[in-house]
């Protein structure tokens, strides 16, 4: 048994008691009430063999008087045993009954305490012990006739031994004081007696109902499973036949499903050589158009009106901007592609990196710093464009309040790394998060912060090509952290 299991099953059966906790009380009150007539001849004969016992040395009138309280309560019981019998005992009625069996069981217990407290003066050593053995022997059948109820044996045995044990201890010689101890020990060993049993009869009675139950439910079951059969066994062939044609179904299904797939990957295959092509096979008129405008505006610059010297303005930046958008394409189409995976030093990608933005970082004045990164599975020129893109984003969206500033930093997530970059720029609203990493997407315009929309979607892209996942953290005002997840490097292969 593992450990904890005995805590487990305890619990369990405390939680089972509670569920079952009405029904138990009424078959403990049922038990009660049935073996009092034992207490009640119990306490008749005692009475009798105490008063014959005692009459010589003890007050008759006390003793009258005692004996008549105890019969009188015996009376009493009987008249609540003969009703209870006559009663139709309901779940709701359980802790009526049990208290008025608990208080009739204490009346009883003082009644017998009371020849505790009786004149002991002229009493013999061994009427002492007379008196503690008939309590105790009373106590002791009180621990078994009456332990179904938890409080059964103490309603009793307390008020019937304290006075007793009290008495003997008052008498001030060493014999009393081991009677009255004796008397205290054997008072808790009927209650831990008594606590056993009241234990006993509550699992018994617990099994006892939680087995009513199996039965009925294994009958219902077994009613159902007459009811289901039949129809189960008129299912079976339909389910044969449904299998049958699921079967074939999903063949189909899966026979689309490739054929769809290679046509989609065939597609995605020449869409990427179109871009590829068409930006590369651009570039070269684009180039020359954008070189004669920017010598048009150098030559002519001021010989023209103003709005001519305008024209040409817009044109050269048009020029301008729609060649870096061509080579960003470029760029992006290649991302599909690249070198084989091998271990890359993060640490020397982001030297790398930071290099090519040297005078970027100069002009803006940014600090750039990092922890100490890890060796990753990757790409190593894909892998410094992707830093490279995220630090460039975070110096160019800055604030323009305070000097930008960037830190990149690691944490190892079972077998691959999280890689964080963080800035304190002007930050990104989140209702914006999945938009900045499609292409083209820009929050800002031209004029605020130039660039192409391309960059983002490129980390997305590169990303995605190692296996990972990029994601942002940021709110407007407080600067964003870019997260991007790598995989753990792999020793290379001989």
């Amino acid at each position: 048994m593992a450990i904890g299991d005995d805590h487990y099953e305890e619990n369990q059966l405390v939680h089972n008691h509670n569920s079952h906790k009405g029904q138990i009380l009424v078959e403990q009150v049922k038990q009660l009430y049935s073996l009092a007539p034992l207490g009640f001849i119990a306490t008749f004969i005692n009475s009798l063999i105490v008063f014959f016992v005692m009459k010589e040395v003890m007050p008759h009138e006390k003793l009258f008087l005692w004996l008549g309280t105890l019969w009188s309560l015996i009376v009493l019981r009987v008249v609540l045993v003969l009703w209870i019998r006559k009663t139709q005992l309901k779940e709701e009625d359980g802790p009526k009954w049990a208290t008025r069996f608990i208080v009739s069981l204490f009346i009883t217990g003082s009644a017998w305490g009371c020849i505790g407290l009786l004149n002991f003066s002229g009493v013999s050593l061994a009427h002492h012990v007379f008196i503690a053995f008939v309590l105790g022997g009373m106590a002791a059948g009180a621990s078994s006739t009456f332990s179904m109820h938890r409080l059964g044996y103490l309603a009793f045995s307390v008020p019937a031994l304290t006075p007793l044990t009290l008495h003997f201890f008052t008498m001030h010689d060493a014999f009393h004081y081991a009677m009255g101890v004796m008397l205290a020990l054997f008072g808790l060993l009927l209650w831990r007696i008594a606590e056993h049993n009241y234990a006993i009869n509550r699992t018994s009675l617990l099994l006892r109902f939680e087995n009513m139950e199996i039965i009925q439910q294994l009958r219902e079951a077994k009613e159902r499973f007459e009811g289901l059969y039949g129809k189960l066994k008129e299912e079976v062939d339909a389910k044969h036949r449904a299998e049958a044609e699921l079967r074939a179904q999903h063949e189909h299904l899966e026979r689309i499903v490739q054929e769809r797939t290679a046509d989609l990957l065939a597609l995605n295959k020449e869409l990427e050589q179109f871009a590829y092509v068409a930006s590369h096979d651009l570039q070269e008129p684009l180039r020359m158009v954008t070189s004669y405008l920017k010598l048009l505006k150098q030559k002519y610059r001021e010989r023209l009106d103003e709005k001519a010297d305008a024209y040409i303005d817009f044109a050269v930046d048009g020029g301008i901007r729609m060649q870096k958008l061509i080579e960003g394409l470029l760029a992006y189409s290649r991302f599909s592609r690249g070198g084989e995976f091998r271990p890359v030093e993060m640490n020397g990608v982001f030297a790398a990196a930071v290099a090519n933005l040297d005078t970027v970082i100069g002009e803006s004045s940014a600090t750039v710093t990092r922890d100490e990164l890890p060796t990753v599975n990757g790409d190593e020129i894909q892998l410094q464009q992707l830093l490279q893109n995220l630090i460039s984003n975070a110096v160019k969206y800055r604030d323009r309040e305070k000097k930008p500033a960037v830190h990149v930093s690691a944490e190892r997530q079972q077998d691959q790394w999280m890689i964080s970059v963080r800035d304190n720029g002007i930050g990104i609203d989140p209702d914006h998060f999945d938009r900045i990493f499609q292409i083209f997407q820009r929050l800002h315009s031209s004029e605020e912060y130039p660039g192409t929309g391309i960059g983002l979607a490129s980390c997305k892209k590169i990303v995605e090509r190692h296996e990972g996942r990029i994601w942002v953290q940021s709110k407007p005002g407080e600067g964003s952290v870019f997260f991007f997840t790598l995989p753990t490097a792999t020793p290379e292969k001989n």
